[in-house]
């Protein structure tokens, strides 16, 4: 009797085990889709079509990326806000592709004053997986963090 419980149990523990672990992952999926369908919106909804809208993050932080890549010395310039903190928030990106999957940034941070300040350098390097460009490297914020910084777009 006593082992009949026991296992009655144990199965009951895998059930819920099973539950929690499902609704974590369709979680973690229907977040992922809530970032991919913005993505998709600001792609509708950009003005100019030289800009790029990738979809990534910062630490672990979600963000959306816009990018304009320059014909002139590999120039590349942009921002990205973080969709929890809203788009009231944004943060400038500007730099160069100095070379072949090389991205050198600076972030500056807008200041309440209206001017701005260099808060982050940051070095990407890209892959190609499939049918996705990715940039993946270190943000080093000038405070002396340093945050992973990712971002991706299907090609």
């Amino acid at each position: 009797m006593r082992t009949t419980h026991l296992v009655s149990e144990g199965r009951n523990a895998t059930k819920w085990a099973v539950v929690a672990l499902s609704l974590l992952l369709l979680n973690g999926l229907a977040y992922a889709s809530a970032l991919d369908d913005l993505v998709a919106r600001e792609k509708a909804n950009r003005d100019n079509e030289a800009v790029e809208v990738y979809r990534g993050s910062v630490g672990k932080s979600e963000a959306v990326f816009f990018l304009e890549w320059g014909t002139a010395n590999g120039a590349v310039s942009g921002y990205y806000y973080y969709p929890a903190r809203g788009r009231n928030q944004t943060y400038r990106l500007e730099g160069s592709n100095p070379g072949p999957g090389v991205l050198l940034l600076r972030e500056f941070t807008f200041k309440e004053n209206g001017g701005e300040i260099l808060s982050a350098n940051c070095r990407l390097v890209k892959r190609i997986s499939g049918d996705w460009v990715i940039w993946e490297g270190q943000m080093h914020n000038t405070d002396g963090r340093a945050l992973r910084m990712t971002f991706s777009r299907r090609n």
